[in-house]
């Protein structure tokens, strides 16, 4: 029992033994087995479970690549290759495996499903067909053959899907529709037709085949079998993402066929699906619209990219573009339509028609603003000598030099006519006249005398601008002061001009102010007398001045009563700006011994006008009238009023003498020596403190204290205006007397040495003054400041006008503002004449303005439209007030302001301000006002062209902000091409704004 034990536990032990050496021999061998049934089974997802145990467990070198290659096949055949690594690393890995084709055709197939077809053709090249079984064979060369069409590859193609056709049943009808559509793109339309009929009734190519069908009679030239396709193809798929390009085919059929209507129709439904079009089409639409009088339509579609100057398809765009706008009648973008047109030289004929287009509209009235109307003319002479239109072309530049406004490119045009007309020449004497208006009204006064001359010495050819230019030409001589000559011109206008003309009644006011300058006051009387009845506009701030010059020749001629009526009547004429006549009146009642009448008067013109430039003249004539009536003490209050007030007026010292002489007369012997004691400070070389001095000795001697006033002199110093001497006086008038004779520089030498022996003489002021015209003539403005502002400091108002004039311009000119806004506020408050407070106010608007200091330059501009300032003037401070305006917030007014000084676009500013009025109306997204005001800007003109280029770059801002973009760059280009100037920032806002819509 105990053996049979043991052997049985012997024998368990060995079958324990082997079985367990079977497990570990024999498992691998079985994994392999199994995995290779389920790849032959097609079971890929238990192959990979199984096989890849295998690898783990396996170290057979001939059965592991035999797994691997199934494992990666399997993850192919289940779409897990991704993008064919795993494959490629089998390769990599095993390179000589006789699974190589089929790997091969793996890769390729993966890179042909990512539709990288570079990559399918490579990889599925390296596998030889021959060795995939029948299945694969067939995927093998319809792969082949797609990636060869899709790489542009089409005689391969076509040669694969021609086996495929007829060597595959599960490829023969995909083999064909691509071998049709391979023909088809290679313009074989005789082999792709039949393939598409038959593929017509197949279920799956029966659309497309359709479609290409469609296509095809269309590239073949059968208009009318396209159109029915086309029609029979829309109706049995609408919905389809064709029906646009067959809708486009059919609106191309209708058009060639001449059907207009049809053509619209067909193109509008093409256009509602498709945001893409092609030029050709988008012509042949507007050509449609066109025929059938939808002129605003023909411009939409030009728009679409047709109308450019890159091609004749573009040029031919321009032309119909500028004809639909002429049918619209929008003149401006005809013009510019019509320019692009003749610039463009891809067909000489459209180029002519254009451009006599261009040049005709240009004269009718479409507006010219860089020239280019006369320079267009003269290059359709010169380009087309023959032309059918050249005698209309000839007309139009004459009338253009007739009408244009600019008159350096007619003046220049005219100059290269070798044998001009009569009619040419009178255009040649109005457009120098024209120029000579111009350049005056620019400031520009040698050049605007030269070209005046110009037109009076050519004679007779236009006779109403020859006499207008003696009327300018008049005006620019009153100018220098010159009024022999300025009342000869005005004379010689007079003379010939009509009653009616509008310069007629201008020219009497005028030639009245020449004699009135001359002190030849009958002549003045009578010349304002005729201008008074010349007179339309009773409006005019000329009228109540003419009525206060006749007022004024009466009074010189002491005829007082009519003096006072004219003075009255310029009262009732311009109540609101009346202080002068009021003050005249007064005046001239105390000239009749009614002094109460005068102070009366005097009184009612200071309540009415409390900021009046005359009332200090009113303080002083009243004290005046106060001493006629023996009320001395209300004299003395009105006095003590004015020289707290107006202390630096240029009566204060008149003032201080007549305060001095007052406190004396009612027994305030104090206070009378204090009031002379400020005028000697104040004024030391004036003629009033030579008198206060001499009233001052009286004083002294009525208080019987001389000594004090001993004392007073000789604290001074010597060679003060209370020492003066005989010397003194000799001194400097040798000196003055060089200075006469116009012997410069020997009186320079004179009054320096006269200024060096008395530093503070009588005459210290006048010597500077002298000296300081001196350096200015000499453009030495250093020393020319120095010695004015001698004169200023001296308070001498003999000088101190013109010390402040030379002054406040050398500063000016210097670009201090500071210090030539505080010359021109003295001068402001000490002036004694009306026009020299207006060069005040004037050049304190300018130095506020370029100090952009805002509120400063509307209350000086306040002040010079407060006083009636001249046409220039006042445009000037409208000017530079609406721009401060805007500044500060107040648009609606700034915008009053600005279209004021619009209206005459002749000038600089207001050519800068319809600029500004249209880059306001943009900058607040107002863009129909914006465009309105350039557009107008455009037809009125300006001879300044920049800020008509500046005008016209907001323009196209104007367009690209309403999203027409085609607009914004067609006047972008326009203004490139026809603006001559050279200026950077111009040329730089006009490329980056075309670079940005391109």
């Amino acid at each position: 029992m105990k053996k049979l034990l043991v052997a049985l536990g012997l024998a368990l032990s060995m079958q324990f033994a082997y079985a367990q050496k079977s497990v570990y021999t024999e498992l691998p061998g079985r994994l392999f087995t199994q995995g290779k049934e389920m790849f032959l089974d097609n079971n890929y997802v238990g192959c990979i479970n199984s096989l890849e145990e295998f690898v783990k467990q396996s170290q057979d070198a001939k059965l592991l690549p035999e797994a691997e290659y199934m494992i990666v096949s399997s993850m192919y055949y289940q779409g897990k290759a991704g993008d064919a690594t795993l494959l490629k690393d089998y390769l990599e890995k095993y390179p000589s495996t006789y699974h190589r084709n089929q790997i091969c055709f793996f890769i390729g197939s993966t890179h042909f499903a990512e539709k990288e077809w570079q990559k399918a053709l490579y990889w599925l090249s390296q596998a030889d067909m021959d060795y995939l079984d029948v299945k694969e064979q067939e995927d093998y060369s319809y792969r082949t053959a797609y990636a060869n069409l899709q790489a542009g590859n089409r005689n391969e193609a076509k040669r694969l899907f021609g086996l495929l056709t007829r060597n595959s049943s599960k490829y023969a009808e995909p083999a064909s529709y691509y071998l049709a559509y391979a023909n088809f793109q290679d313009g074989e339309y005789e082999q792709a037709i039949p393939i598409f009929r038959k593929l017509k009734n197949k279920g799956e190519y029966k659309e497309s085949a359709t479609f290409f069908l469609v296509q095809t009679s269309y590239l073949q030239g059968n208009l009318s079998e396209t159109v029915a396709e086309g029609r029979d193809y829309i109706a049995t798929y609408p919905g389809s993402t064709n029906t646009a390009e067959v809708y486009r085919l059919l609106g191309n059929s209708y058009y060639r066929q001449g059907d207009a209507r049809n053509s619209i129709v067909s193109y509008e439904k093409y256009l509602e699906s498709t945001t893409t079009t092609f030029r050709d089409d988008m012509y042949q639409l507007a050509e449609a619209y066109y025929q059938t009088n939808a002129h605003g339509n023909a411009i939409n579609a030009l728009k679409r990219d047709v109308a450019s100057t890159d091609d004749l398809l573009g040029q031919a765009g321009y032309m119909l573009l500028g004809q639909s706008y002429l049918k619209v009648n929008d003149m401006p973008n005809a013009i510019m339509a019509f320019d692009a047109a003749a610039r463009t030289r891809f067909n000489k004929t459209i180029s002519e028609e254009a451009l006599y287009n261009y040049v005709m509209l240009m004269n009718r009235g479409g507006g010219s603003a860089f020239g280019q109307a006369i320079t267009a003319s003269q290059r359709f002479l010169t380009e087309y000598p023959s032309s059918k239109y050249t005698d209309e072309v000839n007309e139009a530049l004459a009338s253009t030099l007739l009408s244009t406004k600019n008159y350096n490119t007619a003046l220049s045009a005219i100059n290269s006519i070798q044998t001009p007309g009569r009619q040419i020449l009178d255009a040649k004497q109005l457009i120098l006249f024209q120029l000579g208006v111009q350049e005056s009204i620019d400031g520009q006064y040698d050049a605007a005398e030269r070209d005046l001359n110009a037109a009076i010495n050519m004679g007779n050819y236009n006779a109403e601008a020859r006499n207008e230019a003696y009327f300018w030409r008049g005006d620019l001589a009153y100018r220098k002061g010159n009024y022999p000559a300025a009342a000869r011109d005005y004379s010689s206008y007079i003379a010939q001009a009509s009653t009616k003309q509008q310069n007629y009644p201008l020219a009497l006011y005028n030639l009245a102010y020449t004699d009135f300058q001359q002190k030849n006051y009958s002549k003045a009387l009578t010349n304002f007398k005729k201008y008074i009845s010349a007179e339309t506009n009773r409006q005019s701030p000329n009228y109540p001045d003419a009525l206060n010059r006749i007022g004024d020749c009466y009074l010189y001629n002491r005829n007082f009563s009519d003096a006072e009526s004219y003075y009255s009547q310029a009262v009732n004429v311009n109540p609101a700006n009346a202080d002068y006549s009021e003050f005249q009146k007064a005046f001239v009642l105390g000239l009749q011994r009614n002094y109460n009448g005068k102070v009366s008067a005097l009184n009612n013109m200071m309540t009415k006008y409390p900021n009046s430039q005359y009332y200090d003249n009113a303080l002083f004539e009243k004290s005046r009238a106060l001493v006629m009536l023996n009320k001395e003490p209300e004299a003395i209050s009105v006095l003590e009023k004015l020289l707290k007030e107006y202390s630096k007026s240029n009566l204060a010292q008149k003032a201080g003498v007549q305060l001095g002489q007052l406190y004396f007369n009612t027994n305030n012997p104090q206070k009378s020596i204090a009031a002379y004691k400020e005028v000697v400070n104040n004024y030391p070389n004036s003629e009033e403190a030579r008198t206060a001095i001499q009233s001052m000795e009286g004083v002294y001697k009525d208080i019987n204290d001389i000594g004090s006033y001993a004392s007073y002199v000789n604290s001074q110093g010597k060679g003060t205006v209370l020492s003066a001497s005989r010397q003194d006086s000799l001194t400097y008038l040798a000196a003055e007397n060089v200075y006469m004779k116009g012997r410069k520089d020997e009186s320079k030498t004179a009054l320096n040495r006269y200024l060096q022996t008395y530093p503070n003489g009588v005459f210290a002021s006048d010597a500077h003054f002298y000296l300081g015209s001196m350096a200015f003539e000499a453009k030495d403005f250093t020393s020319a400041l120095g010695n004015f502002k001698e004169v200023i400091n001296s308070n001498n108002p003999k000088y101190i006008d013109d010390a402040l004039i030379y002054a406040s311009g050398i500063e000016f000119d210097r670009k201090n503002y500071e210090a030539a806004y505080g010359a021109y506020e003295h001068l402001n408050m000490v002036a004694s004449k009306s026009e020299n407070k207006d060069v005040a106010q004037l050049g304190m608007l300018r130095c506020a303005y370029l100090m952009k200091k805002d509120q400063d330059v509307v209350a000086a501009a306040d002040k010079l439209l407060q006083n009636k300032a001249s046409g220039s003037v006042a445009n000037e401070a409208r000017f530079y007030r609406g721009q401060s305006l805007k500044n500060l917030g107040q648009s609606e007014k700034a915008i009053a302001d600005l279209q004021e000084v619009a209206k005459d676009t002749r000038s600089a500013f207001g050519a800068e301000s319809q600029y500004l009025l249209a880059d306001i109306y943009y900058q607040a997204k107002s863009y129909d006002k914006a465009e309105k005001q350039i557009q107008s800007f455009m037809k009125e003109g300006t001879p300044h062209e920049y800020w008509m280029a500046r005008a016209i770059v907001v323009l196209s801002d104007v367009y690209a902000a309403k999203g027409d973009k085609f607009q914004a760059r067609q006047y972008l280009e326009s203004l490139q091409a026809n603006y001559k100037g050279t200026e950077t920032d111009l040329k730089e806002m006009i490329s980056s704004r075309l670079a940005a819509l391109k």
